[in-house]
């Protein structure tokens, strides 16, 4: 017959999960409390080492070092079959009352699968804590946290994948956390139509554009060109050159937020 604790050995060689259900094995009260804390995350974000998949305000990179201060291998790849759009509500910015919601100009970046669609985003590397599981997740409220592959810049259409990495990806209302509810005033977060009349938050696009200015280059050709407003037709260039640009770069955010959202 075995002992108990050499159950609970064997038990815990199966994975944390089972652990925490059997008493006696090491310290079962701190087992299960990281466990618990665990399956809180997305499982995407659970391993202790991830690369981050940034393609809107955390492709700048000081931006993205607010949340992930030790990232490392900070660099350019594409994201291949998925689009990138103004196509959610921007929950804090509509929270803190720093847009009108009556314009709608309220819109965030979002991504969703689209065959055929690519774009140019960031991807580094970060070792997570649970501080920074939090951080992300609070910051990326609403989306669905999911891995995703990305492929070198030069690569091949026919070359595998360079990596997965963590991507904020399209959600719906239905999906989102207790307490979290559209914004007074508006329908939903997510879900709204191609004629909506959704537009870039002002504030928040501006500080793309000015990270997107100071990656040139390619990051930037690919942020006009591959990126749609919710009518998934009018790039954000043609948006823009439309009479957009003025304003949205006069904008200023308030000054608390300033390091946030200052490019």
């Amino acid at each position: 017959c075995l002992s108990l604790s050499t159950v609970c050995a064997c038990l815990c060689v199966l994975g944390p999960a089972l652990c925490f259900c059997v008493g006696g094995c090491g310290n079962s009260t701190e087992t299960r409390a990281i466990y618990m804390r665990m399956v809180d995350y997305p499982a995407a974000l659970r391993p202790d080492r991830v690369t981050v998949i940034a393609y809107g305000a955390l492709l700048s990179e000081p931006s993205s070092r607010l949340t992930f201060p030790s990232l490392t291998n900070f660099r350019l790849v594409r994201v291949r079959n998925v689009r990138r759009l103004f196509g959610m509500t921007h929950l804090f910015l509509t929270g803190a009352g720093v847009v009108d919601v009556a314009t709608r100009r309220i819109a965030a970046l979002c991504v969703e699968p689209a065959e055929g669609c690519s774009f140019v985003a960031a991807a580094f590397d970060v070792v997570l804590d649970d501080a920074q599981r939090e951080a992300f997740c609070a910051r990326e409220t609403g989306y669905a946290i999911v891995e995703a592959p990305f492929h070198g810049l030069d690569a091949g259409e026919e070359a595998p994948p360079a990596g997965l990495g963590v991507l904020c990806a399209s959600s719906s209302d239905a999906e989102l956390p207790s307490g979290v509810e559209p914004p007074a005033g508006l329908p939903h977060v997510w879900g709204w139509a191609r004629d909506s009349g959704l537009l870039p938050a002002d504030v928040y696009l501006r500080h793309c554009l000015l990270a997107m200015r100071k990656l040139g280059g390619v990051a930037e050709r690919s942020f006009l060109h591959d990126t749609t407003l919710v009518d998934r037709r009018t790039t954000l260039s043609e948006y823009l050159a439309g009479g957009a640009r003025e304003r949205v770069m006069a904008v200023r955010p308030p000054e608390s937020m300033a390091e946030r959202f200052g490019g």
